[in-house]
């Protein structure tokens, strides 16, 4: 089985996890009898795990390897599945998703550094954009699918489909695949460790790279988990019509990806990631003037195309920060990304208690508009020349 493929179907699995509980917080909340708002910090139990695992998965897998430590990742990760179906309640739910978030940590990064040992940066764009597609695919089914079934059948058929789906990606990649040959790797030691990372901080695009997506995960992932709330509290759906909205971001994926080459030629780098902070900007100002569910997908597919001007030249670069180090590089990019992400809930809930959804909605666009600025600005002072006109597919 192709490399690609096996590497795409954990992704997969992990971009699924992430974004199967954003649309059905309402239905967990009447299920378990518990407040909406309590049900949406579920999603910062999945990412504080997921980014404080990173540093310490992405040295393990430059130590013991990368392929082993994805294969135990997505065991761990069917397992916590399967326990949040199970759930009696909310602090059980919790916990699964608390393990959960820490094992799917193990996955994504680590894929990214495989692609990144296996294939020449000339190669790198295209091979990316195979398990790429796979991520932006498995938020699209994490929230339209749950959202779905979960209208029909509740939130815990959705989690067991879920965990079906998990189950065949993990003996798929358990059997399929394989470390590459004649990799030498030292013994884990807390030196190498701290070395690892010091080569990726001693890179001045770090910096850039770092606090720009952890500023992406509170703007822009802070929102999914309370779309389901703001449509029902504006009487436009419910969690099957959420699932719906939040693909329209996954959607808006598959256009960027679409277009990044035209885009590129056009704009460059720079250019194109300060246009995506205005985009992305944009489409969170219009979320807050729409009603009818349909208008709010397609501010989401406005607002995804944006995040991914920005996000897909930080992806890129990261693969490039310490290539002896690569792992470590990517797992810190994901590290600080999902920490923003597990903020985000708690950010928007301050918000929207205190100012309102409009208000809320116009202050994050103000801020992916000086984001895009901002990192465009950062990259060009700091970027080599071999690399600063390089900007992969989108991913997370």
């Amino acid at each position: 089985m192709p490399l690609l493929a096996i590497l795409a179907a954990g992704c997969f699995i992990s971009s699924m996890s992430l974004r199967i509980i954003d649309p059905i917080v309402p239905d967990i909340s009447r299920g378990l009898h518990v407040d909406p708002a309590s049900v949406a910090m579920l999603a910062s139990f999945y990412a504080f795990p997921y980014a404080l695992a990173q540093p310490v998965l992405g040295a393990l897998g430059d130590a013991l390897g990368k392929a082993r430590i994805i294969k135990i990742s997505l065991g761990v990760l069917s397992l916590c599945l399967a326990a949040s179906a199970l759930a009696p309640t909310l602090e059980a739910l919790a916990l699964a998703r608390l393990v959960g978030g820490a094992a799917a940590g193990g996955i994504i990064p680590l894929a990214f550094a495989i692609v990144g040992d296996r294939f020449a940066m000339s190669e790198r764009q295209l091979a990316l954009s195979r398990v790429l597609t796979a991520i932006i695919g498995g938020q699209m089914i994490g929230s339209i699918g749950s959202g779905v079934v979960a209208s029909f059948l509740g939130w815990r058929i959705a989690m067991a489909a879920a965990t079906a789906l998990a189950l065949a990606a993990f003996a798929v990649t358990l059997m399929q695949l394989r470390p590459a040959a004649r990799t030498h790797r030292q013994r884990p030691s807390l030196t190498e460790f701290l070395n690892g990372y010091r080569s990726v901080f001693a890179n001045p695009r770090s910096v850039v790279c770092f606090a720009a997506v952890f500023v992406e995960g509170i703007v822009i992932f802070g929102l999914f988990p309370y779309i389901a709330v703001i449509l029902e509290q504006r009487g436009a759906g419910g969690v099957r019509e959420a699932g719906f909205v939040l693909a329209g971001f996954g959607l808006g994926g598959f256009i960027y990806a679409a277009l990044v080459r035209l885009m590129l030629g056009r704009l460059g780098v720079y250019k194109l990631i300060a246009a995506g902070g205005l985009v992305a900007g944009v489409g969170l100002w219009f979320l807050s003037l729409v009603t009818p569910w349909p208008l709010a997908m397609a501010t989401l597919v406005i607002v995804g195309v944006g995040f991914y001007m920005i996000h897909n030249s930080l992806q890129t670069q990261a693969t490039e920060l310490a290539p002896t180090n690569r792992a470590s590089a990517v797992a810190m990019h994901s590290f600080f990304m999902f920490l923003g992400l597990a903020f985000g809930p708690v950010v928007f809930g301050i918000g929207l208690a205190a100012l309102g959804t409009a208000w809320t909605l116009h202050i994050a666009g103000a801020v992916m508009m000086l984001l895009g600025a901002a990192t465009a600005w950062g990259l060009k002072a700091r970027s080599a020349p071999s690399v600063s006109n390089v900007a992969g597919p989108p991913g997370m």
